[in-house]
């Protein structure tokens, strides 16, 4: 709910209906409405501008570049009839025709004069023709304009007829038209390509756009704008124009003119016009929302101090301040009312924490729950009982928390009616526990749903103590009456019979006097260890003592009945002895009670063995029968406290001894275990710390 309030507040603050957005969004239209107006209408005019100037810029570049051409044309024409009326050329035609001498003629005139090819011609065969690029039948084409396609190439060619000569034989002189455009760009600042119908026969040779122009044709729109790539890797923009030059038909100029520099100024302008009228218009929205602040930060902080208000937090003073009146008169009027409202929500919530307090001290658990059995409210001790926090039990149905054993009726069945109680088993993990419900009728304030009331218990450890404890009183009860009853016989037969009785008759009954009283010595001393253990009074004394000093004790104990069933008892050597921290009557009690399990367990005529291991700074002592061991289901509860042993397994008496020797050994720092023999059998142990490594 929290959340929700939160989100409405953030949606009433940038409410249309505000005056400080009202005043924001007046500024923002009225600057975009200026930026629209303005910027707009300038850099289309800019546009404009620059796209007539760049239109200039080309048709001027046309002009000088056909004024260049007709000039062209007529050097290289001036130029054949000044080399037709050289005598020297004349004389080495007429009288020898030497080819190498008038090449080599040539060659001179070539080097001076600039362009590509000089040839001399007699009908449609070349006597000589020079140049680098001169095609070798030049003197075979018909020259029928100012432009010639030889080889692929686009030649300018001009001729004379020579004086004195035949009137077949002339001179021709050509230049290539890249030649020609190589020349013409540095002034016209064009790039030219000359195309015959679609193929391009000029300019290709010495462009600097490389594979970029291999698309072009000669349909190329006048002032199209192409985008090509130059030195392999810069992107520039050109404007195309097509020179109307005077060449026969088919062959068409396309000059293409760099507007890069004109394009990234047009850009350059239109970005600082637009960044000046966005900036203008960031500005006049920090005018804006300044205003707007000033005049609503008081209203903001007076509708945030009421939004605190509605959300609980009472501890915050509204200190609010502005130049309105009425502001602060309205300020002040709910400063009144967030001092009355704190002082009473402190009243309530003292009042309520003693409650909380009060339901959580009680042991048991107390929830509430509504007409369709949903949970409203839980305690601490109901989520300890079912596991769960009480803040996920909310909402969530009974039957869904308390689910019983298969079998069994549901849980809101076994529910008790108002002012009774029921126990009702319930499963937690697996297990089946044991629950004390009471219901109570439930009259909820006027905010509230919960109908009933159900404080529950878990009394599944105080039934199985009813459980173990009146097993134990009948097990006790057992146990005394099987030693009572034969010493009870045997002194009635040595009361009744004794003049008649014979001395190894007497010692027979003595003797079995002696083993019930210490099988009744050895029960009641486990049961006084049992109760100092279960009181917290048990203690311990240890002092450095033999160790076969406890052991000799603990076996002299056990010896009578160690002969009454005919058993032998292996002891460690002498030699090894050593004294322990050992509380000497305590340890010998454990003693006698691990000889009396191995006796029970042990077969006639068997042997139980004693040993002793050192290990490190502590002496393990190990007691083995040779009877069938224990099984693997009993060895986890061996050392547990009240339990029994199965009438098959007598482990210890009331499951009292080994629980009884683990809590003596242990007290003593040391540890207590099982493990089955290698040659059957079972093996207890325990550990003692030892005084010191030398033999005692």
């Amino acid at each position: 709910m929290p959340r929700v309030q939160v989100r409405g507040f953030m949606f009433d603050h940038f409410s249309f209906k505000r005056f400080w957005v009202q005043l924001i969004i007046v500024f923002l239209l009225f600057t975009l409405g200026t930026v629209v107006g303005l910027g707009l209408p300038m850099t289309l005019l800019i546009e404009h501008h620059t796209t007539l100037q760049l239109h200039a810029l080309v048709d001027q570049s046309s002009q000088t570049t056909i004024a260049l051409f007709d000039n062209k044309v007529s050097q290289l024409k001036n130029l054949a009839v000044l080399i037709s009326e050289r005598p020297t050329l004349n004389e080495l035609l007429k009288i020898e025709r030497d080819t190498l001498q008038i090449a080599s003629y040539l060659q001179d005139i070539l080097r001076n004069s600039g362009v590509n090819a000089l040839a001399v011609c007699e009908g449609g065969a070349s006597i000589v023709t020079v140049g680098y690029i001169a095609p070798m039948d030049i003197c075979s084409v018909a020259i029928t304009g100012q432009i010639t396609r030889l080889n692929g190439q686009a030649w300018c060619l001009a001729d004379s007829n020579l004086s004195g000569l035949d009137g077949d034989t002339r001179i021709l002189v050509g230049q290539s038209l890249n030649s020609v455009f190589a020349e013409f760009s540095p002034q016209t600042n064009l790039n030219y390509f000359m195309f015959f119908q679609d193929e391009m026969v000029a300019g290709k040779d010495f462009d600097q756009f490389g594979q970029s122009v291999d698309d072009m044709t000669a349909q190329i729109e006048q002032y199209e704008e192409l985008s090509l790539i130059q030195d392999g890797s810069d992107q520039v923009t050109l404007m195309a124009a097509r020179i109307p030059l005077d060449v026969p038909e088919g062959f068409t100029l396309i000059g293409l003119l760099n507007i890069e520099a004109y394009a990234s100024l047009n850009r350059q302008l239109r970005n600082i016009l637009l960044l000046t009228l966005f900036a203008l218009s960031l500005i006049g929205a920090g005018v804006a929302v300044l205003v707007a602040r000033r005049i609503a930060n008081p209203l903001n902080k007076l509708a945030k101090s009421a939004a605190v208000l509605r959300e609980g937090d009472l501890t915050k003073p509204l200190m609010t301040s502005s130049d309105i009146i009425e502001i602060d008169q309205l300020t002040n009027a709910l400063e009144d009312a967030r001092i009355s409202l704190r002082h009473s929500l402190d009243q309530l919530r003292k009042e309520k924490a003693w409650i909380e307090n009060l339901m959580n001290a009680i042991v048991e658990g107390l929830l509430t729950v509504d007409d369709h059995a949903q949970i409203t409210y839980a305690s601490e001790g109901i989520a300890q009982i079912v596991g769960i926090d009480g803040e996920n039990l909310i909402g969530r149905s009974v039957k869904d928390i308390f689910v019983t054993p298969p079998g069994e009726d549901g849980f809101i069945e076994q529910l008790p009616a108002a002012n009774q109680s029921r126990r009702i088993p319930v499963l937690r993990d697996g297990r089946e526990v044991l629950l004390a419900v009471s219901a109570s009728a439930f009259v909820p304030p006027e905010a509230g749903n919960a109908t009933r009331a159900l404080v529950i218990r878990d009394v599944t450890d105080e039934e199985r103590i009813h459980r173990l404890i009146g097993e134990f009183m009948a097990n006790i009860t057992h146990e005394f009456r099987t030693p009572l009853s034969a010493l009870s016989a045997s002194v009635e037969l040595l009361s009744d019979q004794l003049p008649g009785l014979t001395t190894p008759e007497i010692e027979g009954l003595l003797h079995s006097l002696s083993i019930g009283i210490i099988n009744l010595q050895s029960l009641i001393d486990n049961l006084i260890e049992a109760a100092s253990i279960e009181a917290g009074r048990f203690k311990v004394n240890p002092q450095p003592i033999d160790f076969n000093s406890i052991l000799q004790d603990a076996v002299n104990t056990i010896q009578p009945i160690v002969q009454k069933h005919g058993l032998e008892v292996i002891l460690p050597p002498k030699k090894q002895g050593f004294l322990v921290q050992a509380d000497k009557r305590r340890t010998s009690q454990v003693l006698v009670n691990l000889l009396s399990n191995a006796i029970k367990h042990s077969p006639e005529a068997g042997k139980i063995t004693i040993r002793t291991v050192i290990l490190g700074k502590q002496v393990q002592v190990e007691i083995q029968d040779e009877g069938e061991g224990i099984s693997v289901q009993r060895q986890p509860q061996l050392f547990n406290r009240f339990v029994a042993a199965s009438p098959e397994d007598h482990t210890s008496q009331l499951g009292l001894g080994l629980s009884v020797v683990k809590a003596i050994i242990e007290a003593q720092n040391g540890e207590v275990g099982y493990r089955d023999g290698e040659r059957g059998g079972a093996v207890f142990w325990f550990t003692l710390s030892l005084v010191t490594g030398e033999p005692a």
